[in-house]
Parts: C-alpha cells; sequence; structure tokens
C-alpha cells in the first residue's frame, strides 16, 4: 500500500516557480534541544521550496545554530503562519510556552511531534497529524497505543495519527490504516524521530496528512537501510537526514 502512495505523491511540475512546491514553518528548538529543530530542517529542507523557522526560545545558540544552515528563512513573529502549506510544531520545545493557540487557528495544516504533544495533553487539535511513540501515546491517550487503539483516537479525534513502533509503525486517520515495517537498529540514536518529523512535516505541504505520514515512515526507513547496507549501524540522525533525498529518488525510480 505504501509504496502506490509513495508513486503518487505530488511531483513538481516544469512550470511551477518557487514556493508552489511547499512552504513550511517549523517552530521548534529551546536552549537545552537546539539539535532537534537543526535535525528538521536538514530533514524538510529536499522537499519544499521554502522553510521558515520559528525559534520557540529566542536562545542566540540555537539561532546561530540554525542560521547556519542556509536554506533557512527565520521568522520571529508567526508573522507569515497563514501563507504556510504546513506548519510543524514541538521538536525540541521543551516547556517553553509558545502561542499554541495561535498555531493551531491558523495553520492550514499542523504537524505536532515531540515536546508539542505534552503541550496539547487534553486539547487534542482536530485535523492535525500527531507523530507518538508508546509512551507519549499513553501519556496522550492513557491506552496502550496498539493497532486498535491508535485507529479509534485517530477516529475520535478527527486526527491522523503516526505511531512510532520499532515493530511497525502504526498510520491510520480513523478509517484508512498502514504499517511501516521499514527499520533497523541504527534508527534507535536520538534524533531520528526528529529527522521523521521533518520529513513528514515537507510532504504534508503538497500532499494529505495520512499519505504524507505513511510515505515519510516508508522513506525514512529505506534512507535507514541504504546506511545500514554502506555503514552498518553506525550512522546518526543528520546522516539519516542527508540520505533522504538519494532514499526518496530511488522509491520514485522504481
Amino acid at each position: 500500500m505504501i509504496k502506490k502512495l509513495i508513486s503518487a505523491l505530488h511531483a513538481a511540475s516544469p512550470a511551477s516557480h518557487k514556493g508552489q512546491n511547499g512552504k513550511l514553518m517549523v517552530v521548534a528548538g529551546s536552549a537545552q534541544y537546539h539539535g532537534a529543530a537543526m535535525l528538521v530542517v536538514l530533514a524538510a529542507r529536499r522537499f519544499v521550496d521554502l522553510v521558515y523557522f520559528y525559534p520557540a526560545e529566542e536562545d542566540e545558540p540555537l539561532i546561530h545554530t540554525v542560521k547556519t544552515i542556509p536554506d533557512v528563512i527565520l521568522d520571529y513573529n508567526l508573522s507569515r503562519i497563514q501563507e504556510m502549506d504546513a506548519v510543524l510544531f514541538g521538536n525540541g520545545v521543551d516547556d517553553v510556552q509558545v502561542p499554541l493557540d495561535t498555531i493551531v487557528r491558523k495553520s492550514r495544516k499542523l504537524v505536532i511531534d515531540g515536546d508539542g504533544l505534552k503541550q496539547i495533553q487534553g486539547k487534542i487539535p482536530s485535523g492535525a497529524l500527531l507523530t507518538p511513540h508508546e509512551s507519549e501515546f499513553h501519556r496522550l491517550f492513557g491506552m496502550e497505543g496498539n493497532k486498535a487503539n491508535v485507529q479509534k483516537m485517530a477516529k475520535k479525534h478527527s486526527c491522523v495519527i503516526l505511531k512510532k513502533d520499532p515493530q511497525g509503525d502504526i498510520i491510520t486517520d480513523g478509517t484508512k490504516l498502514a504499517i511501516n515495517t521499514l527499520h533497523n537498529p541504527g534508527m534507535t540514536k536520538g534524533g531520528t524521530g526528529d529527522v521523521l518529523a521533518g520529513l513528514t512535516a515537507a510532504l504534508a505541504c503538497t500532499n494529505d496528512l495520512f499519505t504524507s505520514a505513511a510515505c515519510a515512515a516508508y522513506i525514512n526507513g529505506y534512507a535507514a537501510e541504504i546506511l545500514r547496507k554502506r555503514l552498518g549501524y553506525s550512522f546518526c540522525a543528520s546522516d539519516l537526514a542527508e540520505q533522504l533525498g538519494e532514499a526518496y529518488f530511488r522509491l520514485r525510480k522504481k
């Protein structure tokens, strides 16, 4: 199923112009977790035309870190949020309070990962895409993240859930269901979840949320397999982010 979805992903028209193939805003990072923001941007930048970054915490080392990536545009007041095709919120924000109501209300499409999942507890936005692992799913919904429960919660809250699981990611909108089993132990490294979130949000700019989540999980796993064949399990999250472009190209070529 997922391979068919990948073949149907948005492809840029030869006549398209800058901005027509995805504008993504990333709300991420804090003084303690600046690396999460960088990994998200590294993963997303090859799959959209423009990446805007809103620092959850205006910390100088965080800003400097993101400024080393020439593909990112800094935005300090969410002024462009309504122009964005999708918004990714939560990676590495820690306990920093952000204008969450504005983000939820004004985002065309919203992907929530990492620390962002803590901030929506008890007020899950309808229409959002959530990317929890097992403990995050349990904290959000008070139950085990098995296939039946994930599907039930997606339907109840009118959202899409990509429940990360080394035994098989569960992706559902409450009706459609996909399972991704393409993983390897190298993906236990810190930051690989941020890479997946960045890719998911980038694809969401030009595709529906269910398709974006399912395809991102598979492309991410496929990239990890390319690295495994070359490096064994001695690769890190930034390696994975850099490998996504080739993985996507190979899959589309097939």
